[in-house]
């Protein structure tokens, strides 16, 4: 099959993300025999490579725009009318785009000529549900840049989400939660398919501990956060959460690997200081290169979210053969199956966090419990999920034509 994504990033570094989840699955299908071609954002001047894990690239130059750090829209809008014009002679069978990066469909069939695309369109929340996410991150972290945020997306939801998926062939998510919300939006669930996101299980297996100069030595259990530090992942939870955990542990150190959205890890450093944490609460920020090799330092990692699908985290501790504890994400608890292969806690609930922790370390069960993880997430690597992407696409391709 030919293939286009539209996406305006693409990476194999960054811990979880729609650009992650791109790379890995267009990765995946050009080594199962597919051809990929990625429009994406170019960011910087020097930006030229014109391949990237076997994907061809193909640039929309910087423009002005409100949003810098993600202008998603205005990115969509160009990135559909340059593969409308390259269209006629790249003749591609299918259109995979991901979240709001699908916008621009609302245009599309009318600027395509000829033979048109089958359109996939990969939700992994809808706007609403960042909406909600976004409004409990205002509450936490005051911000006029959050709130303008929250009013766009506000927009985008009620004049133009619903019609971009009712264009669309067929819409993959990753959860059933979010299923459930676009079948509330009123697309038909025959549309729908659920395919989890993947994680590399072999490399997470065979991951060596990362070499970090600062990383605490005490002896005691080090306890894990590894992605975004925001209002939304829960982490103020987990840091509210240590005081109790040091009662019973008191040697526990938590280590906290991720960047920081709008200032959001000063917010967090105040809290540790609040807390009396300084020297057992360690931010190492934003992860540049392999985030694999970090899992292998953590005795245990915890998934603190208020508001997500399922984490890629979650499967990469997993593949890891590290012990979970997570929050219970609409999405995540009828995922896990059985259910006690992680450690549950209770959403945006620091007691919560503290009890399960305990726990998790205490577990006379861990050995166990971390092989019957890994068996499970076994059956979600990037190839297996890239083949059911290429499923989905080739029963659009069995359709009669439009």
């Amino acid at each position: 099959m030919n293939i286009a994504f539209i996406v305006t990033d693409l990476t194999n570094t960054r811990i979880g993300g729609i650009s992650r989840v791109a790379t890995e699955v267009g990765g995946n299908l050009v080594r199962q025999g597919h051809k990929v071609t990625a429009y994406v954002l170019r960011r910087s001047p020097d930006q030229q490579s014109r391949e990237f894990e076997g994907i061809h690239l193909r640039y929309i130059d910087r423009f002005p725009t409100l949003n810098s750090d993600y202008p998603v829209v205005g990115f969509s809008y160009r990135a559909f009318s340059r593969l409308a014009k390259d269209q006629k002679h790249d003749q591609y069978d299918i259109v995979q785009t991901f979240n709001i990066n699908a916008i621009g469909l609302c245009r599309f069939h009318r600027q395509v000529e000829g033979h048109t695309p089958r359109v996939v369109v990969a939700s992994y929340e809808t706007i609403m549900m960042d909406v909600a996410a976004k409004t409990r991150e205002l509450v936490s972290l005051p911000s006029l840049r959050t709130l303008l945020q929250i009013v766009a997306e506000y927009y985008l939801s009620v004049g133009h989400e619903s019609r971009y998926l009712r264009r669309s062939d067929a819409i993959i998510t990753e959860d059933d939660n979010t299923r459930r919300a676009l079948t509330h939006m009123g697309i038909l669930a025959n549309r729908i398919t659920i395919i989890p996101s993947g994680v590399d299980v072999e490399h997470a297996r065979s991951a060596q501990p990362a070499a970090i100069p600062t990383f605490p030595s005490s002896g005691g259990p080090v306890i894990g956060y590894l992605g975004r530090v925001d209002p939304r992942k829960g982490v103020q939870y987990l840091v509210e959460a240590m005081p109790r955990v040091h009662s019973v542990f008191p040697d526990a150190r938590l280590v906290l690997a991720g960047g920081s959205r709008h200032g959001y890890d000063r917010v967090i450093r105040e809290l540790i200081e609040r807390q009396g944490l300084a020297d057992r609460v360690h931010l190492l920020g934003g992860i540049a290169g392999d985030i694999l090799p970090y899992y292998k330092l953590m005795d245990l990692v915890v998934i603190p979210s208020l508001s997500e699908g399922i984490p890629i985290t979650l499967g990469e501790a997993m593949a890891a053969e590290v012990p979970v504890v997570i929050t219970r994400l609409p999405g995540v608890v009828p995922f896990i199956e059985p259910p006690d292969l992680v450690h549950w806690s209770d959403i945006a609930s620091s007691e919560s966090l503290a009890e399960s922790i305990i726990a998790a370390l205490k577990d006379p069960g861990r050995g166990t419990r971390i092989k019957r993880a890994a068996d499970f997430i076994a059956d979600y690597t990037w190839a297996k999920v890239a083949r059911r992407y290429a499923e989905v696409y080739a029963a659009q391709l069995d359709r009669t034509p439009p």
